[in-house]
């Protein structure tokens, strides 16, 4: 996504009063423009880390698509969220 779109997501989110997860499981798998922009990336780029959107953008990853193993099931949350990541661990 561009940082347009993903500017009009956070928006979203933010006017919604809603959590945002982006699942980035292919980020490492994209070769051409425009670039893969993580959602965490446009929120710093926008300076929301002060505010309640910071809590409630989660990322989500999983090893296998990017380094070709499949079956292989180990994964990852990336949250700001205290309580999101207490639940997962």
């Amino acid at each position: 996504m561009s940082h347009v779109e993903l500017d009009e997501l956070i928006t979203f989110a933010m006017v919604k009063k809603i959590h945002l997860i982006s699942d980035e499981i292919f980020f490492g798998t994209v070769f051409e423009n425009p670039s893969f922009i993580s959602i965490i990336e446009a929120v710093i780029s926008r300076k929301l880390e002060k505010t309640d959107i910071w809590s409630r953008v989660h990322i989500v990853y999983s090893l296998s698509k990017d380094f070709g193993i499949p079956g292989f099931r180990v994964g990852m949350i990336y949250s700001n969220n205290e309580r999101v990541v207490a639940t997962a661990t």
